[in-house]
């Protein structure tokens, strides 16, 4: 039975029933409860936005471990690329060069992998963007290896044809250095010692005290073996065949004669300061089919691939021509 409620009338000092319809009761109840969903929603919104049941916070923390695994992953895969860059680089400047081998085009190394519908399937995970970014990286990487395992299957079958040519080909430096700032300037252009002016620079130059050792960097025959009318001082020159010839200059004293056979590693004199120098170094030129050549791609017999890099490094900072 419904409660009979009652309101008091300030005129009357009395209270008076308060009839109640059963339309007014059915507005109170759905305004009532118009208002209780309101609020359920208001609720429901702020705690789902402030806060989050164990379940999302699990699923939170897999998905944040998820993109770390995946940004380690392609930096990795980063640096991967990047050294197999370096490899790429000495294998078209270096390794294929010396077997008379053509560069691998660089639009080839870099060609695409598979056609426009290869990653469908991964389109269906809600972090797809990420993970076909990955695939793609090392399905570039995977392309990039293969094709640089078949350069050096190539360059294997040469090598095994030309035992005798490796033997020949300058492959060491003139001195036995380690220390790369012993190296003074490199081949390119720069300013002129004597003149000032801009030329072009041949060789390498090696500093180093009067007397030091200097030895054939490939077996050979010697050419020239003589005090040189063009500023090369006391030089040597050694034809390796195969199109290789050889040149050390500014030399302090000559070990060898004209038509000398020698082998690589001999001594064929010792460093010193004649001819156009400004200070004791050793010019060293390499020329294949009579054109000068950058000596740094042929020291590859006695320095390793860290040192090769340390040595571009010091390169780029230090130049101090001599000659």
């Amino acid at each position: 039975m419904a409660k009979i409620k009652y309101r008091f009338d300030p005129n009357t000092l009395t209270y008076k029933k308060i009839n109640r319809t059963s339309r007014k009761n059915l507005l109170q109840a759905l305004v009532f409860f118009s208002v209780s969903v309101l609020m359920a929603i208001a609720f429901n919104v702020f705690f789902t936005s402030n806060f989050t049941t164990p379940k999302e916070q699990r699923l939170q923390h897999k998905n944040e471990s998820l993109e770390f695994k995946y940004d380690m992953l392609s930096r990795k895969i980063s640096h991967v690329n990047e050294v197999l860059n370096k490899i790429e680089q000495r294998d078209d400047n270096l390794y294929r060069p010396i077997f008379e081998l053509d560069p691998i085009p660089n639009q080839f190394r870099e060609a695409g992998v598979g056609g426009v519908n290869r990653y469908n399937d991964l389109e269906k995970y809600s972090d797809s963007k990420t993970i076909i970014s990955v695939a793609r990286q090392l399905d570039k990487v995977k392309k990039k290896l293969y094709v640089q395992s078949r350069s050096f299957d190539a360059i294997k079958k040469e090598a095994e044809n030309k035992e005798a040519m490796l033997a020949h080909i300058p492959a060491i430096q003139p001195i036995a250095i380690k220390d790369f700032g012993r190296i003074s300037d490199y081949y390119g252009r720069r300013r002129d010692p004597f003149t000032g002016k801009i030329r072009m620079h041949h060789g390498m130059d090696f500093t180093g005290p009067v007397g030091t050792d200097i030895y054939a960097t490939g077996d050979g025959v010697v050419v020239k073996a003589e005090f040189s009318a063009y500023g090369y001082g006391k030089e040597v020159v050694i034809d390796h065949g195969y199109g290789y010839k050889t040149i050390y200059a500014h030399l302090h004293q000559i070990n060898v004669d004209k038509g000398d056979k020698v082998s690589r590693g001999e001594v064929i004199g010792t460093l010193g300061n004649t001819g156009r120098s400004t200070g004791p170094h050793l010019h060293y030129e390499v020329r294949k089919n009579n054109r000068p050549v950058d000596p740094f791609n042929y020291y590859f017999n006695d320095i390793t691939a860290d040192q090769y890099e340390k040595m571009i490094a010091v390169s780029a900072r230090n130049r101090k021509p001599m000659d």
